[in-house]
């Protein structure tokens, strides 16, 4: 129920969201029209389209995400195009009505676009305003990402009921602001005659906003609206949601329960464990059959960087503690396609000397159980079965340990440090380069779809911070570009100590690992500049002697294919 309130405070307060601000003058503009029955409906026309072109963009998303591998850009494509030529329209109503009678359009045009005035047609155009801005709209809120990430998966009919209210929420706003703007400028003659400068104007705003859309630049106005709003309208919704996802597994992640107890959670049961295969160092195992020790469940992935950090900390309380009653179950919920691969799993538990148990969680099962959102993530449950202490992503491993004491009953000097792991201000943000997270691209094209093209670097004189730049011809996919060219390149401008690179091909294949200057402050797995691929997992491939900003430019036979690059400091 609660979810079901702030899908709709969500979607009320998505129109003051960045992206939807800039967007209200054409919601306003294209319910303006005359007094009759037909024109007065134009403002419902228009938010109902709206709604139900953000439930179909929603599931066109999971469908193409999943089955058909489509870059959600794509549908950028027929949005900004849609918006365009309902601009042109506008822009140029003579010139089309005379291109409909010239080639007998006239009774297509009460179907389609037309003009505003004759007849079914009339409910064409504002049906496609919203039909063309769903997409944009529907980018706009957390509370829809949790829904298309969290609950669309597992629960398709909650999730369409959420979606639903949430588009509902939406609506009634937008129909409010559409209707008191209709009613402060629709008497005038100016904003109803479609040959007028208004209406022309519409139009140019229509055109404006559909190459913002196609080109991918809206993104950088919305940041730009974001950052210069004076108030934040997101905060009150993941405050809900925050609520939300934690109350229903633990109540609540609180302050310790006494002075003495760094216990942070009300007791609450455990869930089971749900679609684990592929055990390693182990059988199976249950919670109810871990019943009487304390158990540690942390959830990783095994080319993720955060993860490799907390991992020896990991493997010495299950070297400490094992002994007196703890265990250790590492759950790999997998980022990318490779990692769902029980090899690649059973290597990195070789390579990185894991020996407590670990199992796949290839379908996301137990961490939904969870209600996890993080890598790394530690829950950590007492001899009842209860989760008491729960530590989401890197650091705090002192504060993890004292917890772990405190269910088994020992007190001995601490093992790990304590405090949290130190981050570099400014420094360089994990960085993915496949289309469905792809972010901080330079040159030409200047967007990332999937498919093969060759590519025009930008200088790396002028890349941005955090930038990155191609030449030569790469396969782009999804969650990773793949080289089909001997002298394909990949530049980096980067802020950071340490460079890590997701990578991986079907054989051992040497990458050149270029720095400026002669430099040679290569990282543990390019030795001499060459960082050799064979299989898909992390690789380290520069390690400055201090906190720099500078370039790493790699080189990158055909068949590399090149998920993300992570940074340490």
């Amino acid at each position: 129920m609660l979810l079901l309130l702030i899908s709709l405070v969500a979607g009320i307060l998505t129109i003051l969201a960045p992206c939807v601000l800039p967007l209200l003058p054409v919601i306003v503009g294209g319910s303006v029209a005359g007094e009759e029955a037909k024109e007065r409906a134009r403002p419902y026309v228009i938010a109902t389209s709206l709604a139900l072109s953000i439930i179909g963009f929603t599931l066109l998303l999971k469908v193409s995400t999943l089955l058909i591998n489509l870059s959600p850009s794509a549908l950028n494509y027929v949005s900004g195009g849609l918006l365009i030529a309902l601009g042109a329209v506008s822009i140029f109503p003579a010139t089309w009505e005379q291109l409909m009678i010239h080639l007998n359009w006239q009774a297509a045009s009460q179907r389609f676009l037309g003009r505003g005035e004759r007849n079914h047609g009339k409910y064409a155009g504002p049906a496609l305003i919203g039909v063309a801005l769903g997409p944009v709209f529907a980018s706009c809120s957390p509370t829809y990402a949790f829904i298309l990430a969290s609950v669309l998966p597992h629960s398709f009919a909650s999730g369409l009921v959420y979606l639903a209210v949430y588009s509902l929420g939406l609506v009634a706003a937008l129909l409010l602001v559409a209707l008191a703007g209709r009613k402060a400028i629709g008497r005038a003659r100016w904003a109803v005659d479609t040959h007028s400068l208004f209406r022309r104007l519409i139009g140019i705003l229509f055109v404006l906003i559909g190459v913002a859309v196609l080109s991918g630049s809206q993104i950088k106005i919305e940041t730009w609206v974001a950052n210069h709003l004076p108030f934040d309208e997101t905060r009150l919704e993941r405050l809900l949601l925050a609520r939300q996802n934690k109350s229903s597994l633990v109540n609540t992640i609180s302050s310790a329960m006494d002075n003495n107890s760094v216990l942070n959670v009300t007791p609450a049961p455990a869930p089971e464990f749900a679609g684990l295969t592929n055990w390693i160092n182990s059988p199976p195992l249950t919670i109810a059959g871990l019943r009487g020790k304390v158990v540690l469940v942390d959830f990783w992935t095994y080319s993720c960087i955060n993860c490799i950090r907390s991992l020896p900390y990991v493997e010495k309380w299950y070297q400490t503690y094992h002994s007196q009653g703890l265990e250790i179950v590492g759950v790999n919920t997998p980022e990318f396609a490779f990692e769902h691969n029980p090899a690649n799993v059973q290597a990195a538990v070789v390579h990185d000397g894991i020996r407590y148990p670990v199992a796949l969680d290839n379908n996301d099962d137990t961490w939904n159980a969870f209600q996890n959102d993080s890598w790394p993530a530690d829950y950590l449950i007492d001899r009842a079965g209860n989760i008491r202490y729960v530590s989401l992503g890197e650091g705090e491993y002192g504060t993890t340990e004292k917890a772990i004491q405190e269910l088994l009953g020992v007190k001995q000097p601490l093992r790990t440090p304590t405090g949290n792991v130190p981050v570099t201000q400014n420094q360089s943000p994990e960085t993915y380069f496949g289309t469905n997270r792809q972010q901080d691209y330079s040159g030409s094209p200047s967007s990332l779809t999937n498919g093969t093209y060759e590519f025009s670097p930008t200088a790396a004189g002028n890349l941005p911070d955090n930038g990155w730049t191609l030449s030569g011809h790469w396969q782009i996919g999804a969650e990773s570009i793949t080289s089909v060219d001997p002298n394909a390149q990949l530049t980096f401008q980067f802020s950071a100590k340490d460079v890590y690179m997701v990578a991986g091909s079907d054989q051992a294949i040497p990458v050149n690992v270029g720095l400026p200057g002669d430099s040679s402050n290569y990282g543990s797995d390019a030795p001499g500049g060459t960082a050799t691929v064979n299989g898909s997992r992390l690789y380290h491939i520069v390690s400055l002697p201090s906190f720099d900003s500078t370039t790493v430019t790699l080189s990158v036979p055909p068949g590399v294919s090149l998920y993300t690059f992570t940074f340490g400091s």
